[in-house]
């Protein structure tokens, strides 16, 4: 079995010069950029020993109950979030209060309370802490569920309504609630807050969801996938009505509704966003200047999470925008509204007298009232016609039909499509090279299974597969539309395999490290000094474990179930060497080329995703963690994609908290992932 290595082995003199270099540069980035999370506070030396001693006690614990009583993916998550927030704080500097250390051991009662409760057979809703004798008033509850991302133990928070039973006749509607922002509401607080508090809403009969989001980023990256993850993770546990769940925040929680709202608009009943923010430059004041250079190529990437260009999505799904009457984040929602109406949309727009950044009362009231009038609407899930425009693949699904393929990625692709009375489906596309109808979701008359089938005003013949029930059909174009022949798959870009770089990291990666020094001593100190810096990001900024393998124990399972994240040059890496024929770029000691242009190997080093040549499926990713470094982390609207497919960066250049090196030439795959002209 292939030993997963959790720490490099450096030489004594490569790490001493590695460890002056990083000092140089932490102290350099702290005098501009905020860290995020802040340094805690010191704690008293006994309280220190004391957690660690029962996290210690209570991991073990919970191993030895796991191995004795099994099923241990059921409930030993629920045990180990509150464990590992503890030993997070110890280990990570984030103790923030005195009355935190408090908080910390209360967390690890509750983890002894659990230990005991599955040794008496207790498990899902039940283990977290329901008690059916309460149910004159609404449960707080916390629970954990493990990553596919990293493996790692996220927290989440659930609130029962009154009156909730385990076996209630009838499933239940969700409202998804996304957290503000707050640099120090790491994994103890949020797991007391949500322990303890209610929360902003708690509307009768629904279930409402508090996502931890990997703490502070917008619910953007591996926190978007957190979301979508929990939600998955409570549906097992507790009955919810897929037709009737409703995404809200407020805040920082308002903009990660904003952008979950018109990026995937079939999955919601109704958005309920408050606040936030809905693009890059105007919120951060870069309109007339940016503080780094704007190419044409990150013009493109604020496509990703910006939201105007999205807007048009919002058309057949309702929204309900809210804003203080004198919040100065009130520009997004009246943004969105302006947009909108530039496209004859209307959204509801609640706007709270007088109010700053803060839900009032009334306002509230208002807004539970219409989601609940939305949500006892039944015409409002499976429409016969829909309306969706995506800038990238990783955005692909509305409702019964998915975009996969597109004339150009960043570019708008645009599909119009509508379900007639007699089962005709019609539809016009625009920017769009490849479709795929879900027959089996299509709204139809009676059980009628049979449907004709016109894309850009020509009927299209095509045979459709039940085998196994499966209703799926795809079309693609080339001098005009047909049926997609499964048997010819050539490379291309598609859903989940789109790029940029930073979508490596929305789902299951394991880092590959060089059993090799590289060609040069500045190539190999860069390599080194980038390895530690994705790992502690990842770490503190997202919240994870970085899974690690060198290259010699690299398996075959490995690279079928995982992106990889593929550290060191051509020679260093062993997995890199036996693939480099494979990929569009050369490298060698001396000459790095792409296309026509060649750099200097001595000073340039490779960072890129692309399809990995012996699994299609997954990244290979070259030389990066997440692109967004110290510069983002004063605000969550400056967390973007800052690289694109590839780069090429020198790497005696100091690194500045915005990128890892001086960019000297980057740029996106085009469709058949071939570097574009």
């Amino acid at each position: 079995m292939a030993r997963l290595f959790f720490t490099l082995r450096f030489s004594l003199s490569l790490l001493f010069a590695y460890c002056l270099l990083v000092g140089v540069q932490q102290h350099s980035q702290a005098q501009t950029y905020k860290q995020l999370p802040p340094a805690g506070i010191e704690i008293k030396s006994a309280a220190r020993q004391q957690l660690a001693s029962r996290v210690k006690d209570l991991s073990v614990r919970g191993d030895l109950l796991a191995k004795s009583v099994g099923e241990a993916q059921q409930w030993l998550p629920d045990v180990q979030v509150l464990i590992r927030a503890v030993d997070l704080a110890l280990r990570l500097d984030g103790f923030y209060r005195e009355r935190q250390v408090a908080d910390a051991n209360s967390l690890l009662d509750e983890a002894e309370r659990r230990l005991e409760a599955v040794a008496k057979g207790f498990r899902g809703i039940e283990l977290l802490g329901f008690d059916p004798n309460k149910i004159d008033s609404p449960q707080t509850l916390i629970g954990g569920y493990r990553s596919r991302i990293d493996d790692s133990v996220q927290p989440y928070g659930i609130v029962l309504p009154t009156g909730f039973t385990i076996n209630a006749p009838t499933s239940s509607r969700m409202d998804v609630w996304l957290h503000g922002r707050g640099d120090t509401q790491t994994e103890i607080a949020f797991l007391t807050e949500r322990r303890t508090k209610v929360g902003q809403y708690a509307p009768k009969d629904t279930i409402v969801l508090h996502p931890f989001g990997r703490h502070c980023n917008a619910f953007k990256f591996a926190g978007e996938t957190d979301v979508y993850e929990v939600m998955q993770h409570v549906s097992q546990i507790v009955d919810i009505d897929s037709r009737k769940i409703a995404i809200r925040g407020f805040s920082m929680g308002g903009a990660g509704c904003w952008h979950l709202a018109v990026h995937d608009p079939g999955r919601w009943f109704a958005a309920n966003p408050g606040a936030g923010f809905v693009d890059t430059l105007v919120y951060q004041g870069w309109v007339d200047s940016t503080p780094f250079p704007m190419t044409s190529t990150r013009e493109k990437l604020l496509n990703w999470y910006d939201v105007l260009p999205w807007v048009g999505n919002l058309r057949h799904r309702s929204t309900i925008a809210y804003s203080g009457e004198i919040d100065k984040q009130r520009q997004a929602a009246d943004r969105v509204i302006q947009q909108a109406g530039k496209m004859d949309i209307q959204l509801d727009y609640v706007v709270g007298e007088k109010m700053g950044h803060k839900i009032d009362a009334a306002s509230a009231q208002t807004i539970d009232r219409m989601l609940e009038e939305h949500a006892s609407d039944t015409n409002n899930t499976r429409r016969s016609h829909i309306d969706f425009t995506t800038y990238t693949l990783r955005y692909s699904k509305a409702d019964w039909f998915e975009i996969t393929g597109l004339e150009e990625h960043w570019r708008p692709g645009r599909v119009q499509a509508k379900v007639s009375d007699e089962d005709q489906i019609t539809i016009t596309t625009s920017g769009i090279t490849r479709l795929k109808i879900d027959l089996k979701k299509v709204p139809r008359e009676g059980t009628n299974t049979e449907f004709t089938v016109t894309i850009d005003g020509e009927p299209i013949e095509f045979q459709m597969n039940t085998n196994l029930g499966n209703m799926m059909v795809e079309f693609h174009r080339a001098d005009r539309w047909k049926q997609v022949d499964p048997s010819n798959s050539p490379l291309r870009k598609q859903p989940g395999l789109q790029g940029p770089i930073d979508d490596a990291f929305c789902d299951r990666f394991l880092f590959v490290m060089p059993s090799q020094p590289a060609a040069n001593e500045v190539i190999q100190k860069w390599i080194e000094k980038e390895i530690e810096y994705a790992k502690h990001r990842w770490q503190t900024l997202m919240r994870g474990e970085v899974r690690v393998v060198m290259d010699k124990d690299l398996t075959e399972s490995m690279i079928e179930n995982n992106h990889l994240i593929c550290f060191g040059d051509f020679s260093s890496n062993l997995y890199l060497k036996t693939i480099q024929s494979s990929l569009p770029f050369q490298w060698n000691e001396v000459d790095l080329s792409v296309q026509s242009d060649t750099f200097d190997s001595q000073n340039h080093v490779l960072v890129m995703c692309y399809p990995n040549p012996k699994n299609q499926q997954k990244y290979l990713v070259i030389n990066s963690g997440m692109t967004f470094r110290e510069f983002s982390n004063v605000s969550n609207s400056r967390q973007i994609a800052m690289l694109p497919d590839w780069a090429i960066l020198r790497t005696d250049q100091q690194d500045d908290g915005i990128f890892a090196g001086k960019v000297v030439r980057d740029g996106f795959f085009d469709e058949t992932w071939q570097p574009a002209r």
